[in-house]
């Protein structure tokens, strides 16, 4: 069972890594950041950025609850 969670931790690991590598920066540096720069807009629903933030967002979930899963069974 832990070496399960272990390689479910890895593999949503691996996925949040790529889906962010794989976004869009949402802005133009340090700029943007003080008032200018582009426009911050949601993504359209079905556009590559919108499934990558889902990929992430679901990934990041299932990794964290992989971990809590991989340190109850390691110190049990």
């Amino acid at each position: 069972m832990l070496n399960v969670a272990a390689g479910v931790a890895v593999l949503s690991g691996l996925a949040i890594v790529v889906a962010v590598a794989l976004q869009k920066t949402k802005a133009d540096g340090f700029s943007a950041a003080m008032g200018g720069g582009a426009d911050m807009t949601r993504h359209t629903p079905g556009s590559k950025e919108a499934l990558l933030d889902a990929v992430a967002k679901y990934a990041s979930i299932i990794w964290v609850l992989a971990c809590l899963v991989v340190a109850i069974l390691w110190y049990r």
